[in-house]
């Protein structure tokens, strides 16, 4: 969790400083947000497997509770930590590098999507390199394709409720991506859990 925060704090200041005395268009905003937040989360979210087999843990919990409620267990703290983390990165972007203005209902609602399927990727992703020997760089290898269509989909809804607009297209891709995440993370998490 401090690293976590270290890291995302690290990653908004740094970004807040290059920004420092210019006028950013409101699709560099967007980007630079989602940046900053994944930057953040990526260390803490996708640690949560790993720690288990690090520590030896893993085979305890292999014994003692149902796949599913594994996955969702750890999708739960990893979503706390999520808010969490977001309450201190959040208002730190908006202080730093631009405030965060627009549409308030879509912020919450493409933060909340957003979140979701960050944990999810970075849940399941963490899953599914904690027993390997290279797990860095298969991690980095295996979330790229799941989160860059939802980044960029965040960035559009992200640009759009800036600008004021409502982002309705978007937040349809993030929920719908969110929906199929939610159906197959866990499916696929039990077949390599039992591995």
């Amino acid at each position: 969790m401090v690293a976590a925060l270290l890291m995302g704090v690290a990653t908004v200041v740094g970004v807040g400083f290059a920004a420092l005395g210019q006028t950013l268009s409101v699709g560099l905003q967007a980007g630079l947000f989602w940046v900053a937040v994944l930057f953040g989360m990526f260390p803490a979210l996708a640690r949560g497997f790993i720690v288990e087999e690090e520590t030896g843990t893993a085979d305890l919990l292999r014994l003692a509770a149902r796949p599913v409620s594994i996955f969702w267990g750890k999708w739960l703290f990893h979503a706390t930590l999520y808010g969490l983390l977001s309450a201190v990165l959040v208002p730190l972007y908006a202080l730093l590098v631009a405030p965060l203005g627009g549409a308030w209902g879509a912020w919450l609602l493409l933060w909340l999507g957003g979140g979701f399927c960050l944990t999810t990727v970075l849940t399941l992703c963490g899953a599914l390199v904690a027993q390997t020997a290279v797990r860095g760089a298969l991690l980095a290898g295996l979330t790229f394709p799941l989160l860059l269509p939802l980044l960029l989909i965040l960035i559009a809804g992200t640009r759009q409720a800036l600008e004021g607009a409502f982002p309705a297209e978007p937040l349809q891709g993030v929920f719908g991506y969110a929906l199929a995440l939610s159906a197959g993370g866990a499916w696929v998490f039990e077949k390599v859990w039992r591995e």
